[in-house]
């Protein structure tokens, strides 16, 4: 009986799930063409937070398509194909970041727009002791922890240097009264 050599066996893009406007599974297909095509699937977005209700941001990088060098929160993922939200949730977590947390908690989720790239985006909070913004607090290297007021002041005054998506989802949390009541 031959065994396949995993160092050799090709490996494939992984798959997440194409939905239809009730959930239901229409396709699987590697999560590059499902976000190249915006096509509805899942994604999992967590809001890092420290002590004083400081919120972690992290500058997209140039090369992203779409807005590139833009604030969003720095840690988003697709949910793979048989995934738990949750487990998404923790997997992009810990790719992101290197943070293992298991205790997220889940505070929002926002139905697919073409604004936000026609994802069922599950939102998750997270709040750690120290400093969350990865790599310290560097606005140059694109990385801050933001304060309530200097959030209000960006969203407000600045909505050009944010993304598409964090505009979307800073609107849903304001509407849903969950934004001055951060974890």
């Amino acid at each position: 009986m031959a065994t396949i050599d995993k160092m050799t066996a090709p490996t494939s893009a992984p798959l997440v799930e194409v939905l239809d406007a009730a959930r239901r599974v229409v396709a699987m297909l590697p999560a590059t063409d499902v976000a190249r095509q915006k096509l509805c699937h899942r994604t999992v977005a967590v809001l890092l937070f420290d002590e004083m209700g400081r919120l972690a941001l992290r500058r997209r990088a140039a090369s992203v398509s779409g807005r590139p060098s833009r604030w969003d929160v720095p840690v988003r993922g697709p949910v793979l194909a048989g995934e738990a939200v949750q487990d998404a949730a923790t997997r992009s977590l810990k790719a992101e970041l290197g943070i293992h947390a298991e205790r997220l908690r889940p505070i929002l989720e926002l139905r697919p727009q073409p604004e936000n790239n026609n994802e069922f985006l599950h939102v998750f909070s997270l709040t750690r002791p120290e400093s969350v913004a990865p790599g310290g607090q560097d606005r140059e290297a694109g990385e801050y922890s933001f304060s309530a007021e200097e959030l209000d002041c960006l969203m407000r005054d600045f909505r050009e240097l944010v993304s598409t998506q964090f505009l979307v989802l800073a609107e849903a949390m304001s509407l849903k009264g969950l934004w001055r009541r951060r974890p």
